[in-house]
């Protein structure tokens, strides 16, 4: 796929850690706060000099380029050589290995397919709090399914950034936890490659990529086929996709650009495995999910604009066409076949304009219509229908040459419509609805060229239910069960960071925050429906460095430290599921030619309440660590890689709950632990070779 931002290659993410030392259970971040501005300000600005590894160009925090540094927010990036030098063979590994980022797989195996990530402890509505996007086009579907990672061929991306915090005010509905921008090729042209990995559980993937030039118009062809036989039973999966993009430049600036793509899946359900984790056998499959399968296909179309107005002003616009449908066939329930269609496009116009010393505006128009259908072969139907339309404006205001005041406000309008038909008799609801988004922060930037940056933010994020939480689950019969069209989310955040440049090219990255919740739209395991729960706040540290600690070797540690706890209702004071205190990581590469890597990464996450236990009186999922190690090489214009992955072979789960389950066939129902078993030791093996 291209990147019609422009985007250059950005070099080697720097990051850091602020205070690995700092207890996890922690209750009063602006202490910590104040601990981290006290101790960075008495940070030497005697400092190395600018590398542009270390600022790197990103576009997830304005929809527009611009340095890591002018982004008063902490903003990562995972570089193409990053994820080349991991032997990672999905994006859901890369974000979690390399990122950090809570990721969660309930189907298990190595491709990737129904993973979540989850940013700043939402636990299981993780999926619909982070926002994902593709050069800058949404990924979330407006279901309750996760992203189809598999149309993103991994040698397309150039890099991944992470936006940590709310972005609704540029990006509108599901920007609360966190943003993620998956960046593909820049308008440089790439030699031909062709990839080829196989590993463990029957693991095979292969893909291909070609790019040129004919005059001004640049094209790009990705394709990527895999399959695996999983590690536990029923856990099979293939999938390939395809990516076509057309870029024409009228001139430097103004260029008009197309972007096509085909994905397909198909994959087993194993289910969950009944008792706690480390319980059961984790190979085998839940009684009621023997011959589970779901296949599913999507096509998008995206065209666009970039069009220099003058010297000050950039007008952009892109419209995007989406498609998919999905069939679940589950032979031991009463509902055999289930069937999902969905559509959604989106128009998105925006200018940005600079005033010179008054500094830069960001005006657009974000409109888009998305319908879903579920249909049961017993008769059961649920459609909705959604229209949404928003405005949003933003400035940088230059208080001094180093110090810029931004502001920002998004206003959107949501019309839903649903129709529900269960047993026989049909109802239809509908609603309009309204959500507001607000920013404001002062960044400083200081040091030789402006490397270092100190900034404070408050931030007012939203998110409007998916059509899925329209809809809960009987616990009896597993039919859906109408829940009403829920008031839109609401999240107020503080956050105290900064990123510093110090001597020898050492970086450090750190922010702490406050973050508070009221309508959150989260499951109710009493009642089988989707609710507005009562307040939730949330609050934590996110820290990470790149440290130079040797000749070729280079260490980065990562930490991310979050407590989220109900503020008021039945469970005040109480846990949220499925967020760990503490996650971490350490990275260490050694790089003795530019031709030969070896990496390694220690994973730490800790341990966390069962979905269902809100009221926190039952026993937690355990703590687990994970080590992987690849080693790569190039010689000429052939590329090797060599994973070992979970190398102690730990035994885990990063999912797990506690509710009223279906043990065996007829009536026989109890409340039990269940869990979804992560996978064991693995063994991968890459090849590439780039056509010259």
């Amino acid at each position: 796929m291209l990147s019609y931002e422009g985007s250059v290659l950005a070099g080697e993410q720097a990051s850091d850690h602020c205070f690995l030392k700092v207890n996890p259970m922690f209750t009063k971040p602006s202490k910590v706060a104040l601990a981290c501005a006290g101790i960075f300000a008495t940070i030497s600005t005697a400092q190395a000099q600018t590398n542009s590894e270390f600022n790197p160009v990103v576009v997830s925090a304005s929809r527009f380029e611009q340095s890591t540094n002018d982004v008063p927010a902490l903003v990562e990036v995972i570089t193409k050589e990053q994820i080349r030098n991991s032997g990672v063979i999905s994006i859901p590994e890369a974000l979690s290995q390399i990122g950090n980022l809570n990721v969660r797989n309930l189907n298990g195996g190595q491709l990737g397919i129904g993973a979540t990530v989850d940013m700043r402890g939402f636990g299981a509505n993780a999926n619909d709090n982070t926002l994902i996007l593709v050069d800058g086009q949404r990924m979330n579907p407006i279901d309750s399914g996760s992203v189809r990672w598999e149309s993103i061929p991994m040698d397309s991306i150039e890099r991944i950034e992470i936006l940590n915090g709310g972005g609704s005010v540029q990006y509108g509905d599901k920007a609360v936890g966190g943003v993620i921008n998956i960046i593909t090729r820049s308008d440089r042209i790439s030699s031909p490659s062709i990839s080829l990995s196989a590993g463990s559980f029957g693991t095979q993937l292969a893909s291909g990529s070609y790019s040129g030039k004919v005059d001004r118009t640049k094209f790009d062809l990705n394709i990527s086929a895999a399959n695996s036989d999983g590690w536990r039973d029923n856990s099979q999966a293939s999938q390939g996709s395809a990516n076509v993009g057309l870029t024409h430049h009228l001139n430097k600036i103004d260029r008009v650009f197309w972007i096509g793509s085909f994905n397909t899946q198909s994959y087993g359900t194993p289910g969950g495995v009944l008792g706690e984790v480390g319980q059961g056998n984790p190979r085998a499959t839940k009684w009621n999910n023997v011959g589970d399968k779901t296949v599913t296909n999507g096509t998008s179309n995206l065209i666009g604009l970039v069009k220099s107005i003058d010297s000050q002003t950039l007008f952009e616009v892109d419209f995007n066409y989406r498609d998919s449908g999905a069939t679940q066939y589950t032979p031991n329930l009463t509902a055999k076949t289930t069937t999902y269609d969905k559509w959604s496009y989106n128009f998105n116009p925006r200018v940005k304009k600079s005033w010179k010393d008054f500094g830069d505006s960001v005006f657009g128009f974000d409109y888009s219509q998305a319908m879903g259908s579920f249909v049961t072969n017993n008769g059961n139907i649920q459609k909705a229908n959604l229209i949404n339309q928003s405005y949003y404006l933003t400035h940088k205001v230059p208080l001094s040459r180093q110090i810029d005041l931004l502001g920002g406000f998004r206003k959107q309008t949501q019309d839903a419509v649903a129709y529900d038909l269960i047993s026989g008799v049909a109802s239809n609801a509908s609603k309009e609805q309204s959500a507001n988004a607000s920013d404001i922060a002062l960044n400083f930037k200081y040091g030789p060229s402006d490397t270092n940056k100190v900034f404070m933010r408050a931030n007012n994020s939203y998110r409007f239910a998916n059509i899925d939480e329209y809809w809960g689950w009987h616990p009896i019969n597993y039919n859906r069960v109408f829940s009403g069209i829920l008031a839109p989310q609401k999240n107020n955040t503080l956050e105290l960071g900064g990123d510093w440049l110090l001597t020898g090219n050492q970086k450090f990255g750190a922010s702490v925050y406050r973050m508070d919740s009221s309508n959150e739209i989260r499951y109710d395991h009493a009642t089988g429906t989707n609710i507005n729960s009562a307040d939730i706040s949330r609050h934590g540290l996110t820290a990470n460095a790149l440290l130079n600690v040797a000749k070729n070797w280079t260490l980065a540690p990562k930490i991310n430290l979050q407590s989220a706890k109900y503020s008021a209702g039945s469970f005040d004071g109480k846990n949220v599921a499925l967020v760990p205190k503490i996650t971490s990581s350490i990275g260490l590469s050694y790089k003795p030619k530019s031709s030969t890597s070896y990496t390694g990464y220690v994973n730490y996450v800790g341990s966390q309440y069962y979905e269902g236990d809100e009221s926190n009186s039952l026993n937690k999922m355990p703590s687990f660590t994970t080590v992987d190690l690849a080693a790569t090489y190039k010689y000429g214009s052939w590329e090797s890689a060599l994973r070992l992955k979970n190398i102690f072979d730990k035994r885990y789960a990063n999912y797990g709950g506690y509710g009223f389950v279906h043990l065996a066939p007829g009536n026989n129902y109890g409340n039990r632990y269940y869990y979804y078993p992560a996978d064991p030791r693995a063994v991968f093996i890459t090849t590439k070779y780039n056509f010259k």
